[in-house]
């Protein structure tokens, strides 16, 4: 599997003829052959996790269909896509999908391909904000272990997953904690908001000593990898 980083949360998966488009509002896509099957997830509305220009794609890719979270209401291709829900499942074609709920909007994504399973964690993250306070920050961990809990042990073969540095000291909590109760083999930082030296922090965590190698070193745009 060919995996290129786009921005932000954006990443292209390409195999021998399916090429998956998540979480795309910016960023260079590498070539796309137009007999490929194309398929296109957005985990929620925010303006840096979805824009509308994905739709023109369709007008050149004849193969193009796209899985949205229900909380986009934006009007689009008819007949190419498919809305869902948290904690739902659908399959397109061959691609088996369930999500979970976000910890803040819309879904985060399985998708079962080709004996692979692939987890695109949208904004379900671990988002301890100091200024929001006590109440708001327990909470939220809870939310959050609660639905990680959900595929505890889950063998996943490559994940992407938060790892923002606004969060200040507790800018890795969500990955770390989701790859300790994860069988992740290969992990993709995202949402560093451009701050790529975040995965050199992470790498001096003690608390990441034992996941450090499965954790790939996203530097820039259009970076790819071959997994």
């Amino acid at each position: 599997m060919r995996i290129t980083y786009l921005e932000h949360s954006g990443y292209f998966l390409e195999e021998e003829d399916i090429i998956l488009i998540f979480d795309y509002y910016k960023g260079r896509l590498p070539d796309m052959p137009k007999e490929k099957r194309i398929y296109v997830f957005a985990s929620h509305a925010h303006y840096d996790h979805f824009d509308q220009c994905i739709f023109e794609w369709a007008d050149r890719y004849p193969r193009l269909q796209y899985i949205l979270s229900d909380d986009i209401k934006a009007r689009g291709p008819e007949g190419k896509i498919f809305y869902i829900g948290a904690r739902q499942a659908i399959q397109v074609d061959e691609l088996k999908i369930r999500t979970l709920r976000s910890t803040d909007e819309g879904v985060a994504f399985f998708v079962r391909l080709n004996g692979k399973l692939i987890y695109h964690a949208g904004d379900l993250n671990w988002w301890h904000w100091e200024e929001e306070g006590e109440i708001y920050n327990k909470m939220m961990r809870r939310v959050y272990q609660h639905e990680i809990g959900k595929i505890e042990g889950e063998r996943i073969d490559v994940a992407f997953v938060p790892l923002d540095p606004r969060l200040g000291e507790q800018y890795y909590w969500g990955m770390d904690y989701f790859v300790k109760h994860t069988d992740t083999r290969c992990v993709f930082p995202m949402h560093m908001c451009g701050e790529y030296d975040v995965y050199e922090k992470l790498m001096k965590e003690s608390d990441a000593v034992e996941y450090k190698d499965r954790v790939m070193k996203v530097t820039k745009p259009g970076q790819t990898f071959e997994v």
